[in-house]
């Protein structure tokens, strides 16, 4: 039992973290994050991006701290990326490619993988 109980914390360990978040392709990522409708979250600069990618999405959001890829075509603007009504999502969650970029996720459905702008 205790085995199983070990393996379970290293499963959730891993699904909600992405030891290559400073690296690469995932420089400056900071996580999955859920969102809803409202998008209180990053509030500014909403856009549908044709082919989006990373990169399109940071300079659109110039000037903002962080960007959010949502469902794979949205990129949206804000300085702040966290509060409890929209916590931290599992990294499964953001499973939609982005259209211009094809190894990387753009988010999910309702959920924000968010970077830092710079």
């Amino acid at each position: 039992m205790k085995n199983l109980i070990v393996l379970a914390l290293c499963l959730v360990s891993v699904v909600y973290s992405n030891p290559y978040r400073n690296i690469g392709l995932y420089r400056g990522y900071v996580g999955c994050f859920v969102d809803d409708r409202n998008h209180l979250m990053l509030r500014y600069g909403k856009r549908v991006l044709h082919r989006n990618s990373l990169e399109k999405c940071r300079h659109h959001c110039r000037g903002y701290r962080y960007l959010g890829l949502q469902a794979g075509r949205w990129c949206l603007c804000g300085n702040r990326y966290y509060s409890r009504a929209y916590p931290q999502a599992s990294e499964l969650e953001c499973n939609y490619r982005c259209p211009g970029e094809l190894n990387r996720m753009c988010g999910g459905a309702w959920r924000n993988a968010i970077y830092k702008v710079r």
